[in-house]
């Protein structure tokens, strides 16, 4: 795809992503909390998630007819065998949303095969759209955005994500959290692992920490990140965490050391 067309396509989604949070906006203003499903333990759907991710299929659909599909709400058939491939968590954060807490996010990522071609997230209540494409930087809001300096995990903001994996990740987290409280900054958690992702672009947090993720959870605040500066990878320092499964991201100076410190907890 040329630079030119890339660009275009990238306009166009931002467009997108920001209809799709108006939506939800809306939404949340005369939200019925009676019609919350829930799709395994203590991880929660609503009307607004599907009737989002409806909207946001149909418009990437007149983008470019010939991509696939990879959703997480299934509203469309998915698909990622296509050469062109979109993304979407139509609302990450959503018991974030369902309890009115920021930040709960749209996110879009276009992929060709494998390779990330672009990423936007917007963040709803903050009115804060992030987005890169590849060979291009990272922005917010029309601001270039780059990844904090901090080189030391004694100094960095670390963000651990909580799964609804609870018997797998709960050993886990008990020893992450004896092994970095005290030894980092300090340690938060935001429930919503794309504008975390995007909150390492732009500086805000120095690292992120989490497991049993989806692609639609980290593929458009991965580019994000990586054109901003930054680092992502699985435990083992590799390419696994475009799957979800483990998720290590930093701003690229505290990788190495992250990764060091992560072996003698997981």
């Amino acid at each position: 795809m040329e630079g030119t067309d890339l660009q275009q396509i990238l306009q166009q989604v931002k467009e997108v992503a920001q209809l799709a949070g108006g939506y939800i906006r809306e939404q949340r203003q005369s939200f019925d909390s009676k019609r919350i499903e829930t799709k395994g333990t203590h991880d929660y759907v609503s009307y607004v998630d599907r009737q989002t991710e409806e909207l946001i299929v149909a418009r990437l659909k007149d983008i470019l007819p010939q991509a696939g599909f990879l959703t997480e709400e299934k509203t469309t058939a998915n698909n990622s065998t296509h050469e062109y491939t979109w993304v979407i968590d139509p609302l990450d954060g959503t018991t974030n949303f369902l309890h009115g807490l920021a930040p709960y996010c749209v996110a879009i990522a276009l992929r060709q095969g494998s390779q990330l071609l672009l990423g936007v997230v917007y963040e709803v209540v903050a009115d804060e759209l992030f987005w890169a494409c590849q060979g291009s930087a990272a922005y917010l809001n029309g601001k270039e955005i780059r990844v904090s300096a901090v080189t030391r995990v004694t100094d960095a903001l670390v963000c651990f994500g909580y799964p609804y994996n609870v018997n797998e990740w709960s050993p886990v987290m008990q020893r992450l959290v004896r092994e970095y409280y005290g030894s980092c900054a300090s340690i938060r958690n935001l429930g919503s692992a794309e504008a975390e992702l995007c909150y390492i672009a732009c500086g805000r947090f120095d690292a992120y920490v989490e497991s049993y993720l989806k692609p639609w959870d980290v593929s458009a605040g991965a580019i994000i990140l990586q054109q901003a500066g930054g680092h992502i990878s699985d435990y083992g320092g590799g390419d696994g965490w475009t799957e979800g499964r483990e998720v290590l991201a930093t701003n690229g100076r505290v990788h190495a050391e992250m990764l060091d410190m992560l072996k003698t907890v997981l």
